[in-house]
């Protein structure tokens, strides 16, 4: 990939179901690369991982570091899921997009 594009993990955080999915910025315009996965219903990271893997443009390195993102917030949403603040979500993972959602 060139350094005018990147990956960004999307995030839909409910009480529930982590949404993730990843979209290729390039120029200012996101694309949507993947769907949503829905974690626990899912194995979403292993999903992520194999769309990821099929797309040869790619970098190791940009996958590792977004794989390992959706990590972190897997295990984060677990044990944080109904104790944290929104806002303090957002701001402890800011490399990633919350996808604000209407119930």
């Amino acid at each position: 990939m060139n350094g005018n594009q990147i990956l960004k993990l999307k995030v839909l955080w409910l009480k529930n179901v982590l949404g993730l999915s990843i979209d290729c910025v390039a120029l200012n315009h996101s694309y949507p690369l993947t769907h949503y996965y829905f974690w626990p219903k899912t194995e979403a990271w292993e999903q992520l991982k194999l769309e990821l893997d099929s797309k040869s443009w790619l970098s190791e390195k940009e996958k590792i570091i977004t794989l390992n993102l959706a990590t972190d917030l897997i295990n984060y949403w677990r044990t944080s899921r109904n104790t944290e603040s929104f806002d303090n979500i957002k701001n402890k993972f800011c490399d990633a997009t919350f996808v604000k959602f209407h119930s």
